[in-house]
């Protein structure tokens, strides 16, 4: 199993990461706040009793949501089945260790070799523990503590922005954030350039928004209301690391570092499926999923 056209992309020079047995970056496990009765409400009454409810209401009152929701189902159906984290390379210790050579993925760290990358605190706030990664990668400090309802693109731009204005930077100009949509209507090859171009760019970071359960498949059994519901419209944000070729799979493998420590930090995914998972439509905006570039810019 050779990576190919890595010259460009690895650095053994640089911080060196502090990594686990597995090749996991050291990452602190977040300490869970208490669940709040909202949140016991809202998995244990609601969702199970209104789910079916919705799902009946949008199917009848929805011509884009009966359009749509089939082919949605058929992915996360077909990830079930084959989730890539069954696969040999997901969480595979060689590449991790490639990985961790790579200018891309050691702009996660700082001089110490210290990780930039955090999980979030609790369901709901990947988006947020996203741009804490990003900010405080691209130099920015004091930033903003996690919170939830970073739930969309355009919105998770709006607030990451907001909060390197609100945050300190270490470098002497002045410097701003500009934020690129890239959604997942594009073409695959569009797709995968944009990835390319963005880990190429020191002073850029790739954030992607995605439904997860295109590649991990159900949580859970798909009768019960919330698994389905979750399966069909749960998005998630997380951070990408690099990105490998190899002969062995048909598309590159993309690194990222799912914020939620539950999948114990970096993984590696086929670029198509990636894009399946991003080209997915978010039921609830009417909108494809998207990559997004964060880049940093002196004036």
């Amino acid at each position: 199993m050779t990576p190919q056209n890595l010259a460009e992309t690895s650095n053994p020079k640089g911080p060196t990461p502090l990594l686990d047995a597995n090749h996991q970056l050291l990452v602190p496990t977040p300490t869970r706040p208490p669940t709040t009765l909202f949140e016991l409400v809202l998995f244990r009454v609601l969702f199970p009793t209104l789910g079916p409810l919705f799902l009946s209401y949008k199917w009848l009152t929805d011509s884009f949501f009966r359009k749509t929701v089939g082919s949605v189902y058929t992915l996360v159906s077909s990830a079930t089945s084959q989730p890539v984290s069954s696969e040999w390379y997901f969480q595979d210790k060689a590449l991790l260790a490639r990985l961790w050579t790579m200018e891309s993925a050691k702009s996660y760290l700082n001089e110490q070799g210290e990780p930039q990358l955090e999980y979030q605190l609790r369901e709901g706030y990947c988006g947020s523990a996203t741009q804490r990664c990003v900010l405080k990668s691209l130099g920015y400090i004091n930033v903003r503590k996690q919170k939830g309802g970073e739930s969309k693109p355009q919105l998770w731009c709006e607030h990451v922005a907001e909060m390197a204005r609100e945050s300190c930077h270490g470098a002497e100009e002045e410097v701003v954030l500009e934020t690129t949509i890239v959604e997942g209507a594009v073409s695959y090859q569009e797709f995968v350039e944009t990835i390319r171009g963005g880990l190429r760019n020191k002073d850029c970071r790739v954030a992607c928004n995605f439904l997860r359960p295109a590649l991990m498949g159900f949580a859970g059994w798909r009768i019960f209301p919330m698994n389905f519901l979750l399966g069909l419209m749960g998005g998630h944000f997380s951070p990408i690391l690099g990105m490998l070729d190899f002969e062995e799979v048909d598309s590159p493998l993309v690194a990222i570092w799912d914020t939620n420590h539950k999948y114990n930090g970096a993984y590696f995914v086929p670029a198509k499926r990636l894009y399946d998972a991003v080209h997915a439509v978010d039921l609830s905006a009417r909108k494809h999923r998207a990559l997004i570039l964060v880049e940093k810019r002196v004036l």
